[in-house]
């Protein structure tokens, strides 16, 4: 039976770990010097195995591309490489990427195999300028339809997410003073001429990021196709929407830099993943269960929670694991409007729908035993399983947890009799 719940606004103190899937993620910390960073670069020859390679970064053709700097132990690049800054900037560790000012620079990542919804490229950059300065550095999530390597001669066919880090030269409009997203270049029906010039951008494609200011300093920014026509832009925890093509997906990640930026920028920790990108804010709420007839030690119950857009059954991350001893569990979820599903060892699956996550506080939900397969339904299947654990106790090797219904860490009639009152129920999708 589908039970209430209720938010109280109590901080909980036990850890949960977020899974997601991760398929590419670089510090820059295991290279030795830009020889080694662009030992990928073959652009004389486009199929060279080398040159090949994905997950890795490759330069455009014609180098210099972005420059490996070292902030402790400074590197002394070839030519025609720059000495690094006496200022340089790493966030870990001690390697970044230099994106030099007034020059032309890029690098690009092109992925093992297609993302498509829910993929995400999070990253951290340093902006050494201050507002009005000329800022032509982007961070791109690209989609080649045709599946080439990106070769720097532009977009051809399939789409682009930008994330610019300032005004770009060809939008006299644009206001130089704040962080700025770029959309789906490749298909002007998603972006209509000066679609977003209320907000001061003037050029197509382009919009200024609302509320969000430049300053000196490291940012935490992300691209995300969070949505089948929508993507998410974040910096610093501030989001943006803009609409978005759902016929590409992402193939290629690529930071570049023209030559009319006024100010250098560094880049580390890049990350590219499928579910909610480390930018977006978390809250610390967390996530009391009671199990209905439970009276034992929550620490012992395994516990699975799928977040969900509201109104959608795809998963955008899953978080597993046991909870605290009074059945309270820190979930650190992204704050926004959610769908929950969740789902203990030995429960139906309860979803609370669209829960409005504060920055802090506790959402309690209660659960109905019953289920002993895992099957989201209590069945003759179920009956089953708990006889084969009937009379066991914790410790003993036929002890299933799954069929202690009420906690006691045994096997019993008690148990049969809960299974009994949940039989025929099945838990929400």
């Amino acid at each position: 039976m589908v039970r209430t719940f209720w938010i109280s606004f109590v901080v909980i103190m036990i850890t949960a770990v977020a899974r997601g899937q991760v398929v590419f993620t670089d510090g820059f910390e295991s290279y030795q010097g830009q020889a080694h960073f662009e030992r990928y670069d073959n652009p004389g020859d486009l199929f060279d195995p080398v040159w090949l390679t994905r997950n890795v970064w490759h330069g455009q053709t014609g180098p210099p591309n972005l420059q490996l700097i070292n902030v402790v132990s400074p590197y002394n690049p070839p030519a025609p490489y720059l000495p690094q800054p006496a200022n340089a900037r790493a966030r870990t560790g001690s390697q970044s990427l230099w994106l030099k000012a007034g020059a032309h620079r890029a690098n690009f990542v092109n992925l093992s195999a297609p993302l498509g919804l829910g993929a995400y490229v999070d990253w951290w950059f340093y902006d050494t300028g201050s507002a009005n300065q000329q800022a032509n550095a982007w961070v791109e999530l690209l989609f080649y339809t045709n599946g080439l390597l990106d070769i720097g001669a532009g977009v051809t066919f399939g789409q682009v997410e930008s994330f610019s880090l300032g005004a770009a030269s060809f939008d006299p409009a644009a206001n130089r003073n704040t962080y700025q997203v770029r959309g789906d270049i490749s298909d002007p029906q998603y972006y209509p001429p000066d679609s977003f010039a209320s907000l001061g951008g003037g050029a197509a494609t382009w919009a200024n990021f609302a509320g969000t200011s430049r300053s000196v300093g490291w940012h935490h920014a992300a691209i995300w196709l969070w949505k089948p026509n929508e993507v998410l832009f974040v910096v610093d925890g501030v989001r943006r929407t803009a609409p978005r093509n759902p016929a590409y997906g992402a193939t290629t990640v690529r930071i570049r830099g023209l030559a009319s930026n006024a100010t250098d920028f560094y880049y580390d920790d890049f990350t590219v993943g499928v579910g909610i990108p480390p930018a977006m804010p978390r809250s610390s709420t967390a996530l009391r269960i009671s199990i209905g007839d439970f009276s034992g030690d929550y620490s012992r119950v395994n516990l699975r929670v799928q977040i969900r857009h509201p109104h959608e059954t795809w998963v955008l991350e899953t978080i597993a694991n046991a909870v605290g001893s009074d059945g309270t569990l820190q979930v650190f979820l992204p704050q926004g409007t959610w769908d929950l599903a969740i789902k203990a060892d030995r429960t139906l699956q309860r979803v609370v729908r669209s829960v409005t996550i504060p920055a802090s506080g506790t959402v309690n939900v209660s659960l109905t035993a019953g289920d002993a397969d895992g099957d989201n339904e209590v069945t003759l299947l179920d009956f089953g399983v708990l006889v084969s654990a009937f009379g066991s106790i914790l410790g003993e090797p036929g002890y299933n947890p799954s069929c202690d219904f009420d906690g006691d860490e045994e096997v019993t009639l008690l148990d049969f009799g809960i299974l009994v009152r949940s039989f025929g129920e099945i838990g929400e999708e």
